[in-house]
């Protein structure tokens, strides 16, 4: 499995992410109180686990988020065209921050941008 970071500030939580329709899934639940699920097919799926602790960052990764008390939302993944695609989404969140968890903290826009470097 594979995760970037979605940063934004306290509105993100993860109603956020159930607010959007993702296209193609077949289903979506909670798993826990922190960790919601989006189904695409028996063996495809995403999950997404929020948090509003600041793990393991140096002082020179919080510099790069612009917000006073960020929260994080660790989408987690298996395949990168399907990460890619909801990213792209026109109802997909916006006003947040992607660390792709190699070095690179930046808006969402520039993100996609960029090519999605993972």
């Amino acid at each position: 499995m594979k995760w970037i970071i979605l940063i934004g500030d306290e509105t993100l939580t993860l109603e956020s992410i159930k607010a959007i329709h993702h296209y193609g899934s077949i289903s979506r639940h909670d798993v826990s109180e922190d960790r919601y699920c989006v189904v695409y097919g028996e063996k495809d799926h995403i999950f997404y686990d929020f948090t509003d602790k600041i793990v393991g960052y140096e002082e020179s990764d919080l510099n790069e988020i612009p917000y006073k008390n960020p929260h994080f939302i660790v989408m987690i993944y298996k395949s990168e065209e399907r990460m890619k695609d909801i990213i792209q989404q026109n109802n997909f969140l916006r006003d947040i921050y992607i660390d792709n968890d190699k070095d690179l903290i930046v808006p969402i826009e520039e993100f996609i941008e960029l090519g999605m470097p993972l």
